[in-house]
Parts: structure tokens; C-alpha cells; sequence
């Protein structure tokens, strides 16, 4: 297959081809899992030669909330579960390929005004040449999964699993309770946060997010998914400027190179104090959503990770 085409597979069946209506068994009303599945199916479909990089963003969310609906991986798992969650975990790192050039992209912009101009286009070449290489990758993942029965193997798991998710008040409650408690023990466990720990806490604190949305439309939930999403956005555009300047390090030489380092190194330093400030408020917020202490079956969060926090901001 040409690199870009999408003509493997148009994810139509036989019959649909056909012009001749194939009935289909449909999904229980209201499951968030169904939901997740549509628009992963859309969004597959919407793929082409050169996906955009809002497009391919929301590919990877989408799947990492499938992902976090769907029945927990276990060896005991149907095969058609696993092999989804492998077609997806492909998919996925292709996009996060493409994802991580996009950010840099975005993120060599805010240096514009203050960075040596050939330094900063010979990197912004270098991402460029590498952002083309790599979405024409996700393009052939797409369609191979495709081919290989992504959507119909989808369609099967949505029926078998039905409605997942809390489907009660009482079960939204204790989705934040277990939501609000791996956060506490997440974030004892990575205490001092530092550059070692920071990004694997943030990949605990993306997966809490898209469990905490799943208790909505609780309204502590909605604040937990607020709180939770400002400390994956401030670790993480601390980590895209630490990535970035691994790149500039192998990529960028001659005129202005010194510079150009000097200045995403500052960056750097700036994004880790503002991802730990963020960490040390949201631990806060989210300490308060527990304003009669512990909840049934869980243990009120600690302010002894606060503390470390404040401490480690202190010195950082």
C-alpha cells in the first residue's frame, strides 16, 4: 500500500456495499462504553494522508477512555478483548508519535521572539521532516487495523460488556472515593516529586481522570476531572519542553545553538515549578472534596503529601 492510502479497507461491510441494510444488535441505551466505541469508529474513519494534529489528539483520548471502560485486561480475558486492546495499544503509540511532534511544534512557537532564528528553523525543520514520517505510520496502523477487524472485533466487545460504569448515585460516590484515595496513595508514593517520578505520576493522574469521568454526573466528580486534568496539563507541558530539548541536543548546531538550549532550558526550570505549584493546590482541592473526613470504605486523604509537596516546591 502506498504510504497515506486508506483504500485496504473503507470499514464497510459486504452488505453495506451492497446497498442491502445488515441489522445489527444494538447497544444498550445510555452505555458509556457504546459512546466511546461511535467515536473511536468516527474518528478512525476520518483518518487520512495528513491527520490533523487536533485529529490526532483526540484519537488518543478517545482510546484511552475506551481503554479505561472497557473490562479490566486479565489472561482470563475473551481473546477478542485482548486482541482490541493490542490493535489499540498500536494504534495509540503510533499516535503519540505524531502527538509528540505536534507539541513541539506548538511549543518552539512560544520561543519565536526570543530565540536565535537559524538555531530555532533548523529545529523546527527537523520536527517537520519527522512529523511527516511519522503520520504517514499512523496512517498505515489505521488501515491495517482496520483490515484486520478493529471496528467489527469493537462492535462485539460493546455487546458482550453492555453498560459499564456507575449507574447510581451510591456508585458515582465510590467511584471518587477510589478515585480521590489512588490519587493520595499515588502521590505519597512519587513524594519528593522530582524530575525522576514527574511524568509517571502523570500518566497515575491521566488514568484517575478518565476513571473520575466516568462517575459524572456527580458533582464531585466534575471537580476531581477539573482538578486532575490542570496537574496533567502543567506536568506535561513541563515534559514537552524536557523532550524538546533532548531534540535540540542531537538536532541543532552552529550559530545560535547555545542560545536556543540556553532558552528551552529556562523554560524547563519555569514548567517544573509551575507543575509542582499546580500539584500542591489540586492535592489541596482535592483533599476538600472529603469535607466529613473518610468516606465509607476508604481512608481520608493525608496532608503529609501536601506538606512534602510544599517542601519539595521550596527547594526546587
Amino acid at each position: 500500500m502506498m504510504d497515506g492510502d486508506l483504500s485496504v479497507s473503507t470499514g464497510r461491510t459486504t452488505a453495506e456495499k451492497s446497498g442491502r441494510r445488515r441489522v445489527r444488535t444494538a447497544a444498550p441505551a445510555g452505555s458509556a462504553l457504546s459512546t466511546r466505541a461511535e467515536e473511536l469508529r468516527r474518528l478512525v474513519k476520518e483518518i487520512d494522508a495528513k491527520p490533523r494534529p487536533r485529529l490526532v489528539h483526540h484519537l488518543r483520548t478517545t482510546i484511552r477512555r475506551l481503554e479505561t471502560l472497557m473490562p479490566a485486561p486479565t489472561e482470563a480475558a475473551p481473546r477478542v478483548d485482548q486482541k482490541v486492546r493490542a490493535q489499540l495499544d498500536r494504534i495509540r503509540a503510533r499516535a503519540g508519535k505524531v502527538r509528540d511532534i505536534d507539541v513541539h511544534l506548538l511549543a518552539l512557537r512560544g520561543l519565536a521572539k526570543g530565540a536565535p532564528g537559524e538555531a530555532r528553523e533548523q529545529l523546527r525543520a527537523d520536527l517537520r521532516r519527522q512529523r511527516a514520517k511519522r503520520e504517514k505510520r499512523l496512517v498505515r496502523a489505521v488501515a491495517a487495523e482496520r483490515a484486520r477487524g478493529l471496528l467489527k472485533r469493537i462492535r462485539k466487545v460493546v455487546r458482550r460488556t453492555g453498560v459499564v460504569g456507575p449507574q447510581s448515585d451510591a456508585d458515582r460516590e465510590r467511584v471518587l472515593d477510589e478515585v480521590l484515595e489512588r490519587f493520595d496513595r499515588a502521590l505519597q508514593a512519587a513524594t519528593p516529586l522530582g524530575a525522576e517520578n514527574l511524568h509517571a505520576f502523570r500518566l497515575q493522574t491521566k488514568r484517575l481522570r478518565y476513571l473520575a469521568e466516568t462517575a459524572s454526573p456527580h458533582a464531585g466528580a466534575a471537580v476531581a476531572v477539573a482538578q486532575l486534568k490542570r496537574v496533567q496539563d502543567a506536568i506535561g507541558a513541563w515534559h514537552d519542553w524536557l523532550t524538546l530539548a533532548e531534540r535540540a541536543e542531537h538536532v541543532v548546531a552552529g550559530k545560535g545553538a547555545a542560545e536556543l538550549r540556553a532558552a528551552v532550558s529556562a523554560r524547563i526550570d519555569a514548567q517544573l515549578a509551575k507543575a509542582l505549584k499546580v500539584t500542591t493546590s489540586v492535592a489541596r482541592r482535592l483533599s476538600a472534596l472529603r469535607p466529613t473526613g473518610v468516606r465509607r470504605g476508604t481512608r481520608p486523604m493525608t496532608s503529609a503529601s501536601v506538606a512534602a509537596l510544599r517542601s519539595t516546591r521550596a527547594s526546587a
